[in-house]
This record gives C-alpha cells, structure tokens and sequence, in this order.
C-alpha cells in the first residue's frame, strides 16, 4: 500500500512540474510577443502588425472608439492616427488559460504628428487578449483607458 501512495505522489508531483513548465513556457512567449508587438507599432511595422493581429482584432480604444478589424487599425497606423515617437509597456499579470492568454497593465505613449495631445506623455492601463489560433499566439482583443490626471 506504502508503495501505491509513493508512486501516486509521485505521478501527481510530476504532473504539476509538467504543468507549470507549460503555463511559464506560454508567459514566455507572450511577453515576447508583447515586446515585438510594442515595437512594431512604435516602428510603424505594418508588415509585422499584420501577421500578430487577429483578423477580427477588436479593439476599445482609449479614444472612446471600438474597433473591429485588424484593417481598420492597420489603416490608423497608416494614415498616422496611430503614431508614437515614445511607447513603454509594464506587464503587471499574465494570465494563462489553454488558448488564451491574458496580459494586464499599465503603459505610457507619446503620440506624434497631426493628433490631439501630439508631444504629451499619456498614462494608461490595458488589457490584451491573446487567443492561439492554428498554432500561433494571435492579439485578439484589447481594451484600453487614459490615466486621468487630478
């Protein structure tokens, strides 16, 4: 019976390792996504936006605007509605459920050009959404809120 016990522990310690090499090994490629997926957008990287952003990447923009594809951002940043000249991001907590990945936040852009508060540093909180779709990790909702100053 001893022997029983021993091995079920033992099967069930393996279990957790196993476990939360997967959870950690998705954090890490999520944050690594994360930091491409920054840095595109700061470099203007359409190409590389295109391929991370879900087709129906749906968006609630801080500008109190929803979103409803991946095109329609693309052409925001095409059009330099979408333009930082400073973009930084902090992950706070990174939530792992199978095909989903959650990522939440705070970060701090510098919009550039011809756009409201063009040059002002904005404070904001986020959340994404990743969902992995045929395999790859996709950024499939976000929802983003300026930092109000008092």
């Amino acid at each position: 019976m001893k022997k029983v016990i021993v091995i079920l522990l033992l099967l069930t310690n393996t279990a957790c390792i196993y476990a939360q090499d997967n959870l950690s090994q998705a954090e890490v490629e999520i944050r690594d996504l994360e930091e491409k997926e920054r840095k595109a957008i700061l470099n203007h990287d359409t190409t590389t936006l295109k391929k991370m952003w879900a087709v129906d990447f749906t968006v609630n923009a801080p500008f109190n605007h929803i979103t409803f594809s991946s095109r329609e951002l693309i052409e925001m940043v095409n059009k330099g509605s979408i333009r930082f000249s400073s973009f930084v991001r902090s992950i706070e907590k990174i939530v792992v459920r199978k095909d989903l990945v959650v990522t939440m936040g705070s970060e701090e852009v510098v919009f550039t050009g011809d756009v409201p508060k063009a040059g002002q540093t904005i404070k904001r909180r986020f959340t994404n959404i990743w969902m992995k779709k045929d395999g790859s990790w996709l950024l499939s909702l976000r929802h983003a809120n300026n930092i109000c100053s008092n």
